[in-house]
């Protein structure tokens, strides 16, 4: 995943992005945010929606086997606006963070991960 800003860090306009997109090395996922075609689909969708990998989504993503429960995990910041595919939406679970924990774009990392997932399936438990 790459910001727009990003993107012009590394030398590119937004000519650039453009015909990266049209010739298709760069899949724009949401206005501002790309990706390359071959990113993992989890991330990429996390990023649609806002956010990044969490919880087991995460763990999946940094190869660990873990149980999961169907759903796409991803974290957003506390201050974020809902999605509308998100909200009453079964298959997103979507951790709110005051603070973002520590990882990359794509996920958070595997520390933080197993941390939220501790909570989540806690939460779970609980109803």
């Amino acid at each position: 995943m790459a910001s727009t800003a990003q993107l012009h860090a590394l030398g590119l306009d937004d000519m650039d992005i453009r015909i990266s997109t049209w010739y298709g090395t760069l899949v724009r996922v949401r206005r501002g945010w790309y990706a390359q075609p071959h990113a993992d689909p989890a991330a990429v969708e996390a990023c649609r929606l806002g956010g990044r990998l969490a919880c087991v989504s995460a763990l999946k993503y940094h190869g660990e086997e873990v149980a999961d429960d169907g759903r796409l995990h991803i974290e957003v910041p506390a201050n974020a606006v809902p999605r509308p595919e998100t909200v009453g939406n079964d298959a997103v679970r979507v951790h709110w963070a005051r603070h973002p924990s520590p990882g990359d774009q794509a996920a958070v990392d595997a520390v933080a991960a197993h941390r939220q997932a501790g909570r989540c399936a806690a939460r779970t438990a609980r109803g």
